[in-house]
């Protein structure tokens, strides 16, 4: 495939090199509005665009692609209202979109087992805290991931109407902690404390390998095809 690169931070250099062995071409790496000028967007010349750009800029970047009909994959966290307006331009224009907040395989295995853990607590007497660790680089607190996690357990067990950054008092609401601190890729906490136990399920990543690979799994994966999509869509129905 002919891949560009939106953003061409931490991930951007950790896509590239996943990419190039997997035996794809990087065609560029705009990182603002005037580099955008100098890439061909069509498809003789770009397969699709992985993004991982900020919150400020993901929501025209993903625009753009979807308006000159190149699939895209985005890894981009914090932009919710644009999200949800490149969701609907996707469908508007039968474009093809991937949305993760978190392409690791081993996070989104985290994600289901989350979700059936907040299930099967229902109506028992137990609360749940989300700890989330990551570098002193990352910008946006919560993370991604920790938002998926605290909304997966919000969606999954009744007892909860929302999250918030965080301790809490109201035991209706998921606290979310987060905490900034060295080089650490990213490690994500979930626990359901009783009286008589606590349950800790618990994802370490130990670089961003595993990010990065995931990242052009979708890319590929996404070929050919038309609607949005996520890591849950791959899992289920990759090859």
């Amino acid at each position: 495939m002919k891949i560009v690169i939106s953003g061409y931070g931490r991930m951007g250099h950790e896509i590239e090199k996943t990419a190039v062995a997997r035996g794809h071409q990087i065609v560029g790496f705009p990182d603002n509005s005037e580099a955008w000028g100098s890439i061909s967007l069509n498809r003789q010349d770009c397969d699709v665009v992985i993004d991982f750009s900020t919150p400020l800029s993901a929501e025209d970047v993903v625009s753009r692609c979807l308006e000159a009909g190149v699939p895209v994959v985005s890894g981009t966290t914090a932009w919710p209202a644009g999200l949800e307006k490149a969701v609907a331009l996707c469908r508007s224009l039968n474009g093809s979109f991937f949305y993760s907040p978190n392409f690791s395989i081993g996070v989104n295995i985290f994600f289901e087992i989350s979700r059936t853990l907040a299930a099967l607590l229902s109506g028992r007497d137990y609360q749940p805290m989300l700890s989330e660790i990551h570098h002193m680089h990352k910008l946006d607190a919560p993370s991604g991931t920790a938002i998926a996690l605290a909304n997966g357990i919000v969606e999954s067990n009744p007892g909860f109407k929302g999250w918030t950054a965080g301790p809490t008092s109201d035991h209706h609401l998921v606290p979310v902690m987060s905490e900034r601190k060295g080089e650490i890729p990213g490690t994500h906490i979930v626990e359901w404390s009783s009286s008589a136990d606590t349950i800790t399920l618990r994802h370490e990543a130990h670089n961003r390998q595993g990010l990065a690979l995931g990242a052009v799994l979708a890319a590929e994966w996404v070929q050919g095809k038309s609607g949005f999509y996520t890591m849950a869509d791959l899992l289920r129905n990759g090859n």
